[in-house]
């Protein structure tokens, strides 16, 4: 088992914060482009 103290940890949650902002945004950029026909470009 490894140490669940560092989950808490202030670096940690910040990082995890920018992870989720990262995906957020390629997962908002990638609906954006579907919806505008960008898929159509890529298929």
């Amino acid at each position: 088992m490894f140490d669940m103290s560092f989950l808490f940890s202030k670096k940690t949650k910040s990082t995890i914060k920018w992870v989720w902002i990262v995906v957020a945004t390629l997962i908002i950029l990638s609906m954006v482009f579907a919806y505008s026909g960008g898929s159509g470009l890529l298929s």
